[in-house]
């Protein structure tokens, strides 16, 4: 289905539906007539406090990315702003040097010197977030306060493969030109970090204490 870029452009049964759900949560004709009058402020404190909808996603990488069959069993259903997504064991040499990623992926090999570099993922069903809502413009130690129970920073590969996936199925970013932050430490003290540069994954790191609006966390849990 086609989403509406314009309110006026959404069915009127979603409208109706809308402003029934307003007037339920005592959004009265009277309040409604008072914010038509109401000062540019104002509305921008109102759209600040509107839900959001996050986009969700499920993926077999194992199938996608032509590492094996896909699976059995369904894919569990994402919350809102999260990825699901089955992997293999599998590092990120192993992703560069797949089909998909000798076409998605920056071909580098600095990394491949260092141990937690080259690391496989436990195979299976993950959540990913990928970026962390609002984690930019914070430090390594400030974007770890934003991680949900049971969630830990992800592995480098594992970021890696979410990108790829969703760059194969659908040729978009998940990080829309911006980094993610990785939980791989390199010897120089750096984080592992990931951006899509120029349509390939890219693999490079920062340092803990930088800040960035373009500078994000990503995050992952066993699903």
């Amino acid at each position: 289905m086609k989403t509406a870029t314009s309110l006026t452009g959404l069915p009127q049964k979603k409208i109706t539906t809308g402003l029934k759900r307003l007037q339920g949560a005592g959004i009265t004709p009277e309040r409604w007539l008072a914010m038509l009058d109401a000062d540019p402020a104002s509305m921008q404190n109102l759209a600040d406090a509107w839900p959001v909808r996050l986009p969700s996603f499920s993926y077999d990488a194992v199938a996608i990315l032509g590492f094996g069959e896909a699976s059995t069993e369904p894919l569990p259903k994402p919350a809102p702003g999260e990825i699901v997504i089955r992997v293999g064991d599998w590092s990120l040499q192993d992703l560069r040097d797949c089909d998909t990623g000798k076409e998605l992926m920056h071909q580098q090999d600095w990394y491949d010197k260092y141990d937690c570099m080259t690391a496989k993922l436990t195979p299976g069903v993950y959540r990913v977030r990928l970026p962390v809502r609002d984690s930019n413009r914070k430090n390594f130690s400030e974007q770890k306060g934003l991680l949900l129970s049971g969630e830990d920073v992800a592995p480098v590969a594992l970021g890696a493969a979410t990108l790829l996936v969703r760059l194969k199925e659908t040729g978009n970013d998940l990080l829309e030109n911006d980094w993610c932050r990785c939980s791989e430490v390199l010897p120089d003290g750096r984080h592992a970090a990931l951006v899509v540069d120029e349509g390939r994954v890219l693999v490079y790191g920062y340092w803990d204490d930088y800040r960035n609006d373009g500078l994000w966390l990503s995050a992952a849990r066993k699903a």
